[in-house]
């Protein structure tokens, strides 16, 4: 097992960028043009500034795996701490081809800057093994999956006070199963244990609602946009989501649930999915349930009927629509492509899926840029308050339900008295799980969404400059006093 542990001091030289944009330009890169960009109006010293570029500390891993055939095969594999102004940190696991470092070095970057902007307490990681997962049967995933937390593990690297993994792009609900039982197996005297590993099954001490709250966030997040008439006048655009036209790359577990909720909750017609095999389009909006049945089936969009397919992705992507939603991965919309939209707004439900110079290309068109670091935050608010359940071992819905009922039993008495009726029981109900974290979710987004738009007016800024502004401020005000980052 090659292991390579990198500090902060070693770091430094590694992070610089060039000005112009080329077609191999890393997720670190670009996020450090954005804090920069941010970073001007703030009163946040540079030397700070400069400090928050570069990670905590790096690990770089090569994982033996003995295949089902018996053949021998090793995987690159990393995990990034960022910034240990919060802990524990969190940040992703991901199964992907052709990872780099300075990739999951970016993410990582990313994560303390959404988890500030939520004002969640959290630091920002992330990481994962470059590897395709569906080249691998189950037993070579769970084996692969277990060897890469087992060398977390030992090299201090998770844990429920240190660092709270979650999924990511090609791991999932039960990856994070496996992970967490080899940490309870590792660390058997860690009540916390639980608390290792975010983003679970509900039978293995996961939170209702975790696997669609990204979704569910980004619709909260939009449609409290749309209600800013700063935002939709310019645009032409009225402040409801209904009939909205939209099209979304990517159909994963984020590209179906931010459709699902659009086009069920907000009305709105979901005409174009692509991915990066092609794509489907129907100008009276697909049947979003239909299409997920026939991709789950097939792992692909090519063949399904209700719509019109095509081979190449730009076919889809330049149809014209109201919102476009990059849901895939990092950089997917560049230079190379961005003069094919035929949009007003582009709310990013990925990572960065915006490349600097694609933004300003899309902004001196008039397109308005919605920040990845409000849109995609759901997933990971939610991990915290799965995390907040394993820590106290407890279920929200246990700790208020009592409180709730003698609460509501008042309320309909009270109103019993008055009308000249009785209370029934089957008239007094309490708040799910799955309720309280929805409703918090909501909360949550609604104040980053508020936020942002009082910043993006103080300054007259975009949503995504006053939203980098806030996280960076916050985490300033965090880190002032602190020994790692004095200044």
């Amino acid at each position: 097992m090659l292991k390579r542990l990198v500090g902060r001091t070693s770091l430094i030289s590694k992070f610089s960028f060039s000005t112009n944009e080329s077609t191999d330009i890393s997720v670190r890169d670009s996020i450090h043009r954005l804090i920069d960009r941010a970073s001007m109006y703030t009163r946040i010293p540079g030397s700070f500034i400069d400090g928050l570029k570069k990670c905590s500390h790096v690990l770089e891993l090569s994982i033996p795996l003995k295949k089902d055939n018996g053949q021998l095969a090793v995987f690159e594999a990393y995990r990034a701490h960022h910034s240990i102004h919060a802990l524990p940190l969190k940040g992703g696991i991901r199964f992907a081809p052709n990872m780099r470092l300075a990739d999951i070095e970016g993410v990582a970057a990313l994560m303390t800057l959404k988890m500030a902007c939520a004002d969640i307490p959290y630091g920002g990681a992330h990481g994962g093994i470059s590897v395709d997962p569906s080249s691998l049967s189950v037993l070579e995933q769970e084996r692969l999956a277990r060897a890469y937390a087992k060398e977390l593990i030992k090299s201090g690297f998770m844990g429920p006070s240190i660092d709270v993994p979650g999924p990511d792009i090609g791991t999932d609900g039960r990856t994070m199963a496996w992970i967490m039982d080899e940490f309870l197996k590792i660390a058997p005297d860690v009540t916390e244990g639980l608390a290792a590993v975010t983003g679970k099954p509900e039978a293995a001490g996961g939170i209702a609602g975790r696997k669609e709250a990204a979704g569910l966030g980004f619709y909260f997040a939009l449609k409290n946009f749309l209600e800013d008439e700063e935002l939709v006048e310019p645009l032409e655009l009225t402040k409801e989501l209904k009939g909205k036209k939209i099209i979304i790359q990517g159909f994963g577990n984020v590209g179906y649930h931010v459709s699902k909720f659009l086009s069920e909750n907000g009305k709105a017609k979901i005409i174009g999915v692509l991915d990066q095999n092609g794509g489907v389009y129907k100008a009276t909006g697909l049947d979003i349930t239909a299409l997920k049945t026939y991709y789950d089936e097939n792992k692909t969009l090519k063949g399904f009927t209700e719509g019109k397919h095509f081979d190449n992705p730009e076919d889809v992507l330049s149809k014209t629509c109201d919102i476009f939603i990059p849901a895939a991965s990092e950089n997917t919309i560049t230079v190379n492509n961005s003069h094919l939209l035929k949009c007003k707004i582009v709310a990013e439900a990925a990572n960065l899926p915006l490349s600097i110079k694609a933004e300003e290309n899309l902004i001196k068109n008039g397109v308005a840029i919605l920040p990845d670091i409000i849109m995609n935050s759901g997933g990971v608010i939610s991990s915290y308050f799965e995390y907040v359940k394993n820590i106290g071992h407890i279920s929200p819905e246990k700790l208020t339900k009592r409180w709730e009922l003698k609460s509501n039993e008042k309320i309909l008495q009270f109103l019993a008295r008055i009308l000249g009726t009785e209370v029934q029981n089957s008239d007094l109900q309490v708040a799910s799980d799955l309720e309280i974290v929805n409703n918090a979710l909501e909360d949550i987004i609604q104040n980053s969404v508020k936020t942002a738009k009082k910043t993006s007016k103080l300054y007259s800024i975009s949503y995504k400059d006053a939203a980098y502004v806030n996280a960076l401020n916050r985490i300033y005000e965090n880190l002032r006093y602190s020994s790692h980052y004095a200044a």
